[in-house]
């Protein structure tokens, strides 16, 4: 059973321990699960799948063993061990629907993973943005950060919507419109804030050209990675890419900087309004369920749990892109393509600047 765990664990601290999420596995393919990865491109996204899947029964505290699955590069496929992947998600699943204190722990561990890779990568950049080589040791602590991070997306296989609904669906009064706007918590996705950062700079472009160059350098370190799902993000974090964007959206906007802030009220109208009914229709949740209290806590704690799941899919996008954003920044520094590079490539190229060994 999932136990209580107050901090966050490393698994990858040493060169061998990166050796074992890498190394090949032999694996009968009728025994796998196989999924397709056309969308992977470079060598490094493979990896890090890879590890934050062979992780998936550490981090949901199932099993020390590493999940049996291995990339085949050459024909951008992912082989995974059938049984055992069904097995860590049904007993996973088993507790996320029966146990408030499961429950909690899981949310915890959602947290507690988000703000430690935050601080990871955070200290990261700040030593590339002063010109020094990271240690190999926080290269690894930053691996291992990420892929803990997007391992916790497993979650999705074992707690899922139907499960969600059918679970709503037995409290009395309940009828669609109600359980949809639980399902469906009021939350601003990625795409979202990423488009109203777009608007903001778009407002700074039109009214404060000045100011311009500024707002465009903040806007490339903060969200400039984001326009793909792999490294090839650096074709478009560019300055040129930027203004492009902007002389778009402002033939969209009709270069009237109004509708913008229109657009960006309405942004935060919309939002308070899905609040305030989500809001609305949990406070009747919780009232109608309020004379059964483990069962109050259990379908809240579900609720909550639902909503962090959902919040973790674009999180997850987030700390995956800043995470290739900073690797590709390593490569740079070591004048080798970043493409073809992978875990271990990076590891030896960090250990041999920081060692100051020519490369």
């Amino acid at each position: 059973m999932i136990t209580e765990r107050l901090s966050v664990r490393q698994f990858i601290r040493t060169e061998q321990d990166l050796n074992a999420y890498l190394a090949p596995l032999s694996l009968q393919k009728d025994d796998c699960v196989v999924f397709a990865l056309e969308e992977f491109h470079s060598r490094l996204a493979l990896e890090m799948l890879q590890t934050r899947m062979r992780k998936q029964g550490q981090m949901f505290d199932l099993s020390e063993e590493l999940v049996p699955c291995m990339v085949l590069f050459s024909d951008r496929m992912l082989w995974a061990n059938r049984s055992v992947l069904q097995a860590l998600n049904t007993q996973l699943s088993e507790q996320i629907l029966q146990d408030p204190i499961v429950q909690i722990m899981v949310m915890r561990t959602f947290l507690t993973e988000y703000t430690n890779v935050l601080a990871v990568s955070e200290e990261f950049e700040r030593t590339l943005e002063q010109g020094m080589t990271p240690a190999s040791q926080r290269y690894l602590q930053y691996v291992d950060a990420v892929t803990n991070y997007q391992s916790l997306d497993a979650l999705k296989f074992a707690l899922k919507i139907e499960d969600v609904r059918r679970l709503f669906e037995q409290v009395p009064g309940m009828n669609a419109d109600w359980c949809e706007a639980l399902v469906r918590p009021a939350q601003e996705s990625l795409f979202t804030r990423l488009y109203r950062r777009q608007l903001e700079l778009l407002l700074v472009w039109m009214t404060s050209p000045e100011d311009y160059a500024d707002a465009r350098a903040d806007y490339r370190r903060q969200w400039g990675f984001l326009e793909t799902e792999d490294l090839d993000f650096a074709d478009f974090d560019t300055d040129v890419f930027v203004d492009s964007k902007m002389k778009e959206l402002a033939e969209r906007y009709d270069g009237d900087h109004e509708n913008v802030q229109e657009q960006l009220q309405h942004f935060d109208d919309s939002l308070a309004v899905a609040s305030q009914i989500h809001q609305g229709r949990m406070n009747c949740v919780l009232h109608v369920i309020d004379s059964m209290p483990m069962e109050r806590i259990r379908m809240y704690n579900l609720l909550r749990l639902w909503s962090t799941l959902l919040q973790h899919q674009d999180m997850n996008r987030l700390v995956k892109m800043r995470f290739f954003r900073n690797m590709h920044r390593v490569c740079q520094h070591g004048a080798v393509p970043p493409n073809e590079v992978g875990l271990q490539d990076l590891l030896v190229l960090l250990t041999e600047k920081s060692s100051g060994i020519n490369t």
